[in-house]
């Protein structure tokens, strides 16, 4: 298994970057294929039989779902620092998350915290509330399902349904959704119960690879699509991973 992920220019001219989060999934999904090595090496010497290696498929099912928690965690921080650094003002924020990240300073009992937000404290204000959204969500990004993601983006950001952007060629995104929430019940299982309710192939372990790839770049290119009118700007080149994206 191995990543060919292509990245090009939104259709507008100008200089953009590589999305971080996207190089970042690419490092931590190499252990996926050196499980994928380790198969074909232990298959071709005749060392193991399919039934012996099945170990690795599971073990690539829990690193996917690890790479993917990570990736929606860097994805939604990596926006949210890039809308943060370009804001000349609060205003450039969705009022949404503007109402969030200022309701601890109404609910406070000290009227001086007010203040807080003179001069460039709302970006300490908004710098706050990132931390607290990612810290409330960690814990459920361990099963990083569709609304577990669409909660994370429409409080950090105000994106609502990221997940509607999960479609591609041959595949919806009820499709697509409830894929991930297969993936993510047979890794709970796994990591659980050691055993699945059902023999893990190296099919699997594939398919499962390139979904993943599916969704982040749709995901990385939704973001940047809905980051573009409030930076005036692509934040990121947009991204493609075989027909998708």
């Amino acid at each position: 298994m191995r990543a060919i992920v292509k990245l090009r220019r939104p259709p507008e001219s100008g200089p953009w970057p590589n999305p971080p989060h996207l190089d970042e999934l690419l490092t931590n999904v190499q252990e996926v294929a050196n499980l994928a090595g380790i198969h074909g090496e232990l298959l071709a010497d005749k060392r193991g039989r399919p039934r012996d290696v099945e170990v690795l498929h599971k073990s690539a099912v829990v690193l996917l779902v690890a790479c993917w928690e990570a990736y929606v965690e860097d994805l939604a921080s990596t926006a949210f620092r890039r809308l943060l650094d370009k804001a000349r003002s609060p205003v450039a924020f969705p009022s949404s998350v503007l109402t969030a990240a200022s309701r601890p300073l109404r609910a406070s009992q000290d009227e001086r915290d007010v203040w807080k937000l003179a001069d460039t404290g709302w970006r300490d204000v908004l710098r706050e509330h990132c931390n607290v959204i990612l810290a409330r969500h960690v814990g459920k990004l361990n099963t990083p399902k569709p609304d577990q993601v669409d909660s994370l983006f429409e409080q950090l950001l105000g994106l609502s349904s990221l997940s509607s952007s999960w479609h591609w060629k041959g595949a919806s995104v009820t499709r697509n959704k409830r894929r991930l929430e297969q993936l993510i019940t047979l890794r709970g299982e796994i990591a659980h119960r050691v055993r699945a309710s059902r023999g893990v192939r190296k099919t699997d372990a594939a398919m499962y690879y390139h979904f993943v790839w599916g969704l982040a770049v749709t995901s990385s290119n939704r973001v940047a699509d809905f980051l573009k009118p409030l930076l005036g700007d692509y934040p990121w080149k947009s991204a493609g991973y075989g027909g998708i994206g």
